[in-house]
C-alpha cells in the first residue's frame, strides 16, 4: 500500500510539474526569456509564414506565464516588428515576428533561453526602434503623439482620485484576419483609421492604449489581456458589420452578456468569434465570474454604448439598429466596462461612404469620444 501511495505522488507531482516563463527581453537583435525554473529549457522552434509575414515560434510545453511577462513587445526594428508571449493549449508560445531575411540562432540552458536574430536591413532615422517606451508590453499612443506633436496644447487628463482614466482602443481584426469585405475595401483598414483618430482624440484627457497600431493580428484574448494588465478603466472595440444581403444597413453597438439577445446577437458575436481558433478558450474576467462585478460592469457598458450609438446615429443618419448584448471573445476577458461598435455596413456603400474619408473618420472619432467623456470625467 505504502509503495502504491509513494507512486502516486510521484505521479501526480509528474504531471502537475510546470515551468514559469518569468520574463521576456528584447534589445538590439536578442531575445531572452528567464525562467523561474533553473533547469535545462528546450524550445520547439519553428517558422510559419502568415501573409507576408515570417513568425518564428517558440513553444514551451507544459508552462506557465508569470505575472508581469509582457503580453507583446512592439520594437520596429531591422530584425522584428513584434513579439508576443501567450498560453495556447497548455503551452506558452513566443512568437517573434521577423523582418524579410533575418536568421536566427537559439540557445538555451539553465532556466533561459536566449534567440540571437541577424541579417535584415538597418532601421531608418524615424523607426520607433528610437522610442524605448515602445519596450513596454503595450503601445501607447500617448507617447508617439506627443513626439509628434510637441507644440500641442496639452489639457489635464481626466482622473480618477490619482490616476487618470486608462481607455484601451482596440481596431478590430488586422494582419492576415481582414475581417468583413466590401466595396474594395477591407475592415482592418477602416477600423484601424477611425480607432487611431478616436485614439488621437481620447488622449487630450486620458492615457490611451491601442491594441495595434498597424496592420498586424492580436489573438481575442491578448486584446482584453493588455487592458487588465494596464489597469484600464474602459475597452472600446472597432469594427464594420457585413451582411449577404446588400440592403443592410445602419449602425449597432454592443456589450458583453453571458447570454446573447437573440439569435442576431449571437450570429454576429459568431462572426466576429471565429477570427481565432482559440476564442472559445478566452476564459471570463474575474469581473465578470463575480456576479456583483458582472452585473455594474454590464450596466455601465450598456449605458456608455446607448451614449456612442446616439451620437453615430445623429452624426450620420444612418439607420439604428440597436444596442445588444452578446458573448463577444473580445470583450469577454476584459476586467473593466467594454463595448464593441459596428459603425457600418462595409456591403453598403451608404454606410461605408461616411468613414472613407479622413474628414469622415475624424467625425466619428470625435461623436465616439464626447460620448464616451460623459462616463469618465
Amino acid at each position: 500500500m505504502k509503495r502504491v501511495l509513494l507512486f502516486l505522488l510521484f505521479f501526480v507531482s509528474a504531471v502537475t510539474f510546470s515551468e514559469t516563463l518569468e520574463n521576456v527581453s528584447y534589445n538590439n537583435g536578442k531575445v531572452i526569456g528567464t525562467f523561474r525554473e533553473q533547469g535545462q529549457i528546450k524550445p520547439n522552434a519553428s517558422v510559419t509564414k502568415v501573409g507576408a509575414e515570417e513568425i518564428l515560434m517558440l513553444s514551451f510545453p507544459d508552462s506557465e506565464i508569470g505575472l508581469g511577462v509582457p503580453t507583446y513587445i512592439t520594437r520596429n526594428d531591422q530584425y522584428i516588428s513584434r513579439i508576443y508571449t501567450v498560453k495556447n493549449n497548455g503551452m506558452v508560445v513566443v512568437y517573434v515576428y521577423l523582418k524579410p531575411s533575418v536568421t536566427y540562432q537559439v540557445a538555451s540552458g539553465n532556466g533561459e533561453f536566449e534567440v540571437t536574430l541577424s541579417g535584415g536591413r538597418a532601421a531608418t532615422q524615424n523607426s520607433y526602434s528610437q522610442e524605448p517606451q515602445r519596450q513596454s508590453g503595450y503601445y501607447n499612443s500617448n507617447t508617439r503623439q506627443q513626439a509628434q506633436t510637441p507644440s500641442q496644447p496639452q489639457r489635464t487628463p481626466a482622473s480618477r482620485g490619482n490616476r487618470k482614466y486608462t481607455i484601451v482602443v482596440d481596431p478590430g481584426h488586422g494582419g492576415h484576419d481582414s475581417g468583413a469585405r466590401g466595396n474594395g475595401y477591407n475592415e482592418k483598414d477602416i477600423a484601424l483609421q477611425v480607432a487611431t483618430r478616436l485614439a488621437n482624440n481620447l488622449r487630450r484627457d486620458y492615457n490611451v492604449i491601442m491594441t495595434r497600431d498597424s496592420d498586424f493580428f492580436v489573438p481575442l484574448d491578448t486584446r482584453a489581456k493588455i487592458g487588465n494588465d494596464a489597469n484600464a478603466d474602459f475597452f472600446i472595440s472597432i469594427h464594420l458589420n457585413s451582411s449577404s444581403s446588400s440592403s443592410a444597413n445602419g449602425t449597432e453597438v454592443f456589450y458583453f452578456s453571458k447570454k446573447d439577445q437573440g439569435s442576431y446577437a449571437a450570429q454576429v458575436a459568431k462572426f466576429e468569434n471565429k477570427v481565432d481558433g482559440s476564442y472559445g478558450d478566452v476564459p471570463f474576467s474575474d469581473f465578470i465570474l463575480n456576479d456583483i462585478f458582472y452585473r455594474k460592469n454590464q450596466k455601465t457598458s450598456q449605458a456608455i454604448a446607448e451614449s456612442v450609438l446616439d451620437g453615430l446615429i445623429n452624426l450620420t443618419g444612418l439607420r439604428r439598429r440597436g444596442v445588444f448584448g452578446a458573448n463577444f471573445a473580445v470583450l469577454r476577458g476584459s476586467n473593466s466596462p467594454s463595448i464593441l461598435v459596428e459603425l457600418g455596413f462595409m456591403n453598403n456603400y451608404s454606410d461605408l461612404s461616411h468613414y472613407l474619408t479622413p474628414e469622415g473618420q475624424e467625425r466619428a472619432a470625435s461623436t465616439i469620444g464626447d460620448a464616451i467623456r460623459k462616463f469618465f470625467r
